[in-house]
């Protein structure tokens, strides 16, 4: 997942928490594949690494695995993942669905109030726990906002043309529909690509068109959204990650483990979108950095 905008964007999170520590790290890409993640794992334990960060593909798959990394003595760390053999956690604010304020539920709310009663089609991904997790989020939020889902259709590929596809079958099939949420930007993306080519317009949430957001923040998906072609995305704030895994290693380490750490997300939209400010040009340090208290 390298290639992934915001796994590129978490290394200048990495890099400035290591540096300041004086610490060296590897990052190892299993490329959407469980086999390929155990494998990594294993490999970091016969290196014997001093902590170990996971994003979890397959929560099943792992479990053994896990239990090495626990018998072995290494601390292990959640990303977007729970697991008993977790020493801790670190999750986006976007992951977590506790409550209703919940991002993903009030995203819901927001969506009911820029079209009330809206025909949603959610666009899921790769079955991955995290993004099963979105989907499970936001279904719920919306049955909350009184929205209707029309459908779930699911983006294995990970890919914007991917979506495309999809949400070009999906716009024949329901030419009503009032938004389209996505669990990444770059299925947000292909998604806005078939509206404008259906000949249809891309919502900035208080004018017509199809409501589309997505999640991750990208470069890409913060252009669309100050061109007109996205109506937003929820920014999980990478840099921010890269240093509360390193922080969260670092306690670890030390024998004193935060049992979970929540970064901070920010949604961006038509009415924010001026703010916006790049990651690596927020001013973090190891020391500074948002969390959800």
């Amino acid at each position: 997942m390298n290639s992934q905008p915001t796994q590129q964007i978490t290394k200048v999170g990495l890099d400035i928490g290591t540096q300041a520590l004086g610490w060296s790290y590897d990052m190892l890409d299993s490329n959407l594949s469980a086999d390929t993640q155990v494998s990594n794992v294993q490999t970091m334990i016969q290196k014997k690494y001093d902590a170990i960060a996971v994003w979890t593909l397959d929560s099943g798959a792992m479990q053994g695995t896990y239990a090495q990394v626990k018998q072995a003595g290494i601390p292990l760390i959640g990303v977007n993942s729970s697991d008993p053999s977790m020493t801790s956690s670190v999750w986006w604010q976007v992951s977590t669905c506790d409550g209703p304020d919940a991002p993903l539920r009030q995203e819901a709310q927001q969506i009911a109030k820029w079209r009330p009663h809206a025909k949603v089609v959610v666009m899921g991904g790769p079955p991955a726990p995290s993004i099963q997790a979105y989907v499970a989020c936001f279904k719920q939020g919306a049955k909350e906002a009184g929205l209707t889902v029309l459908t779930e259709s699911d983006n294995v590929s990970d890919s914007s043309s991917g979506a495309a596809g999809l949400a070009s079958d999906l716009l024949t099939k329901y030419p009503d529909v009032d938004a389209i949420w996505a669990y990444n930007d770059a299925t947000a993306l292909g998604v806005s690509a078939a509206v404008t080519q259906a000949g249809d317009k891309v919502s900035n949430g208080k004018g017509p068109g199809v409501i589309i957001t997505g999640i991750n923040g990208d470069a890409d998906a913060i252009t669309a959204i100050k061109q007109g072609r996205l109506t937003g995305t929820w920014d999980p704030d990478a840099v921010a990650t890269g240093l509360a895994i390193v922080k969260a290693s670092q306690d670890a380490i030390d024998g004193h483990p935060d049992d979970k750490l929540v970064v901070k997300s920010t949604f961006w939209d038509a009415d924010d979108i001026a703010s916006y400010k790049p990651g690596p040009d927020r001013g973090y340090t190891l020391d500074d950095f948002p969390l959800v208290k």
